[in-house]
């Protein structure tokens, strides 16, 4: 099993939607993409997708 994962990193600014719109119409066109080359959104449940999110940690305190 081969896995991919696009990344999408829309603007987190309210006063930046138009760009964070794009972002997440470029993300819908990278998924019709990879659907072309066989690849499955996998999502655990029918409803919903899971959204993952990378996190960081400051590790001199």
């Amino acid at each position: 099993m081969e896995f991919s994962t696009p990344q999408t990193a829309p603007s987190v600014s309210d006063l930046d939607r138009a760009t964070r719109a794009r972002k997440i119409t470029a993300r819908l066109d990278d998924l019709r993409a990879h659907g072309r080359h066989d690849y499955t959104l996998t999502v655990t449940g029918t409803n919903y997708v899971t959204i993952i999110d990378a996190l960081t940690k400051d590790q001199t305190k």
